[in-house]
């Protein structure tokens, strides 16, 4: 089998000579003979050639993503839409039909709902919570499955195994969103799914300097992927794959923090629920979540966002929202630092109030996502947000 043209056997990890991988901004490189260049050029041999065809710092980073998420590979990308967008457009032809869960990332929405039906692609929605319409909805044949969990903001749990073994026996392909939660808090791939996909400028960056993303999976899966992103010029440039390589060593230290924070936060504004200071506080392993059981079966822990809902409707949300002191009125998560976003003007503003009334958001939904502050330092801001509002 040939060798793929993604991903690198080893990653940096000397322990003489410089311990950080050297950043290699060349977008080109000599070749010794005319048969080299013709075989790199048509993409027979890996190696060193022209950037936009793979790269040194780009190959160490989807090794280590694939090591991590057990998979044959990753190909990284300029963005997470970028990868979603790619890992759809690669795979699907016109008359092809896609079910794109109701619960799922607004930019994924709008690629799927704009871009796909313009070049002749049915795209139709099912609930990611509910799976036995998933069952009816594949009685139709289907090329693509596309959801996500936890959802993006109200932190409800799709049964992942459930919906990958559906999938699968309808012949279908899972296209997974694994943002929120990336290994080892959840392990997609071990769970069923066919691709999983993370923008890696959240966790995987950690510091909000790096704009990137990834899809991992099977060789078979990501070989059109990495055809097309070839042909798009989408690839992850070599700067900001170095600096994901800079954030790798650190990443389950700060995922292990901010999810310990995050549980502690979500526990602790129960008591406001309880006071009737809010509504409702969401995060998957608080003893009141609907899918608390499912949490324990496919995640290590709840992830490190909380999603509050605030009385008011929005109004309410925005007049805590502008209170924060110390939480970063910001979209992204996944960063050192603790942000809040309202979804209803960032993640989810493409959709009208009722489609986000049907995917489970309300217009006074906050989401926050928790850095590495400390429990009491958010907690104490949310409150005194919540005052003075």
């Amino acid at each position: 089998m040939q060798e793929p043209l993604y991903g690198t056997p080893h990653a940096h990890s000397s322990l003489l000579g410089p311990l950080s991988p050297p950043l290699i901004r060349s977008t080109t490189a000599g070749q010794p003979d005319a048969e080299t260049l013709r075989a790199m050029g048509a993409g027979e041999r890996p190696g060193e050639f022209y950037q936009r065809l793979g790269h040194t710092n780009g190959r160490a980073w989807e090794s280590l993503v694939a090591g991590w998420e057990g998979a044959d590979g990753a190909v990284a990308f300029s963005s997470g839409m970028a990868a979603i967008s790619a890992a759809l457009a690669a795979h699907l032809r016109t008359g092809d039909r896609v079910l794109l869960a109701e619960e799922i990332y607004g930019g994924t929405s709008g690629f799927a709902l704009t871009d796909l039906v313009r070049f002749g692609v049915t795209v139709d929605r099912f609930s990611a919570l509910d799976v036995e319409g998933l069952v009816r909805a594949l009685a139709r044949p289907a090329k693509f499955v596309v959801f996500e969990s936890p959802i993006n903001p109200t932190l409800r749990l799709a049964d992942i195994g459930a919906i990958a073994r559906i999938a699968r026996a309808a012949g279908a392909i899972t296209l997974f969103d694994g943002t929120f939660a990336p290994p080892p808090v959840q392990r997609a791939l071990a769970l069923g799914v066919d691709l999983v996909a993370h923008s890696a400028t959240k966790f995987f960056g950690g510091h909000s300097d790096v704009l990137a993303g990834v899809i991992a999976g099977s060789h078979a899966l990501l070989g059109p992927i990495e055809g097309w992103r070839r042909r798009t010029g989408a690839i992850l440039a070599p700067d900001p794959a170095w600096l994901l390589l800079r954030s790798w060593p650190t990443l389950p230290l700060r995922l292990a923090a901010q999810q310990a924070a995050a549980h502690a936060l979500a526990m602790g504004l129960l008591e406001d629920v309880g006071a009737g200071r809010l509504v409702a506080v969401s995060y998957p392993t608080l003893p009141n979540h609907p899918d608390l059981a499912l949490a324990k079966v496919q995640m290590h822990g709840g992830g490190c966002v909380v999603a509050v809902e605030l009385p008011g409707g929005l109004p309410g949300a925005k007049r805590v929202f502008d209170r924060l002191q110390r939480i970063a009125r910001a979209p992204s998560l996944g960063g050192v630092e603790s942000l809040a976003t309202l979804p209803a003007y960032t993640t989810h503003a493409a959709l009208t109030t009722e489609q986000r009334r049907r995917a489970g958001i309300p217009d006074g939904l906050l989401r926050i996502a928790v850095g590495l502050e400390g429990a009491d330092v958010l907690l104490a801001d949310v409150r005194q947000a919540l005052a003075g509002a």
